[in-house]
């Protein structure tokens, strides 16, 4: 699951979806901040807490082995 943030749904993204994802088997779930130019990533199925990337580097997909995603390069 991917949700890009807005200034009016930072509060929604950040906490109630979080939570709801979770809860309802969401096996990862990426928020994308483009004012930020970061990435936050919750692995459900490792159990970890969250990682935050930004734009440049490699994010790794945690459902799919080997497979990352550079945000900069998409957007180039």
């Amino acid at each position: 699951m991917i949700e890009i943030v807005s200034p009016s749904s930072q509060q929604m993204d950040y906490g109630i979806k979080l939570f709801k994802y979770r809860n309802a088997a969401v096996r990862e779930y990426r928020i994308v901040n483009p004012q930020k130019e970061t990435v936050t990533v919750f692995d459900y199925e490792q159990e970890k807490k969250s990682n935050q990337y930004n734009f440049e580097e490699d994010i790794p997909v945690c459902i799919y082995e080997n497979l990352s995603i550079n945000i900069a390069e998409l957007l180039s």
